[in-house]
């Protein structure tokens, strides 16, 4: 699969510079089976009603070490 335009390294910079460290982070927590699983089960908590979305991420971003931009979806 060929790689998309935006990820490509770029001629004077190390993929890294070309993405930063919030991009590699969240591919690598994209790609990690266990994030996704308990990011599924706290939206599904959410959807459920058994937890309120500010106490679902709160517990999930400190488990994690994340943090989520206000306002969004």
């Amino acid at each position: 699969m060929p790689t998309p335009q935006r990820r490509r390294q770029r001629r004077d910079g190390s993929l890294s510079d070309a993405i930063g460290r919030a991009g590699i982070a969240a591919e690598f927590l994209r790609r990690n089976q266990t994030f996704r699983a308990e990011h599924a089960q706290m939206r599904e908590r959410i959807a459920s009603g058994a937890v309120t979305k500010n106490a679902a991420e709160s517990a999930f971003a400190r488990r994690w070490g994340l943090s989520f931009r206000h306002g969004t979806g």
